[in-house]
């Protein structure tokens, strides 16, 4: 691919495990795992054999792409924390994008897409809902015009195309379109994270998590006299 820094390292932590590199005038390396619980014990293992098969070491990266969501707590955080303690390695910039937006662009891709038509693209919030994001496209490029958000997969917004894997998770409420992409591609996620920082913009890397976590603080402190009570009692 033309235009490249050098070489673009794209981590997918979404769904699965993706792992990807770009190269100016080179083929690109994908690599998959699609077990969604496995993030530690693959994501560092997968990056080696990409970087492996190019015949290249993470000190001659460019940059990294990650996806920043928006995406379950413990895998998101997973891909983040790497992507940066690579960087933070090697001197090389990370990148932030939305593994919703680059599901956008593989539709742009994969399917004969007209300007104004609307592009919904979705992922997997597990608890019966879905991740989704509204696009319009417009000069060629998916806009995006609604969300991010998460809800049950009846109440997503309607558009002309529906991709990734809420779509195809939840059929009766979202008909994902024939030829769409399902899952996000680490490819294209690098080459649209390195396009974006060399264009000057937004490619912050705070993550999209969309929930609150499960975990909530407490209100106040706890009356040791009332638990002492109700014990005695």
């Amino acid at each position: 691919m033309l235009g490249l820094p050098g070489p673009v390292l794209g981590i997918s932590t979404a769904s699965g495990v993706a792992v990807g590199l770009v190269r100016p005038d080179h083929r690109p390396i994908r690599l998959v795992h699609d077990q969604a619980q496995a993030h530690v014990e693959f994501l560092a293992p997968l990056i080696n054999q990409v970087l492996q098969q190019a015949g290249l070491r993470a000190a001659d990266l460019a940059g990294i792409g990650v996806g920043k969501g928006p995406a379950p707590y413990t895998g998101l955080r997973i891909g983040l924390v790497t992507a940066k303690a690579l960087g933070l390695a090697t001197g090389c910039p990370v990148w932030g994008v939305s593994d919703l937006d680059v599901l956008a662009y593989q539709a742009l891709a994969d399917l004969n897409v007209r300007d104004g038509a609307t592009i919904l693209a979705t992922l997997d919030a597990k608890r019966r809902e879905v991740y989704w994001a509204l696009f319009k496209v417009d000069a060629g490029k998916p806009v995006c015009v609604a969300g991010p958000a998460v809800s049950v997969p009846d109440q997503a917004p309607r558009a002309d195309l529906v991709v990734g894997e809420g779509a195809q998770l939840y059929p009766a409420a979202l008909a994902l379109t024939p030829g769409g992409p399902v899952t996000v591609d680490p490819v294209t996620l690098a080459a649209l994270a390195a396009q974006r920082a060399a264009a000057g913009q937004d490619t912050d890397t705070q993550p999209l998590y969309l929930r609150r976590p499960h975990v909530q603080m407490a209100k106040g402190p706890k009356s040791v006299l009332t638990s002492s009570a109700n014990k005695a009692r």
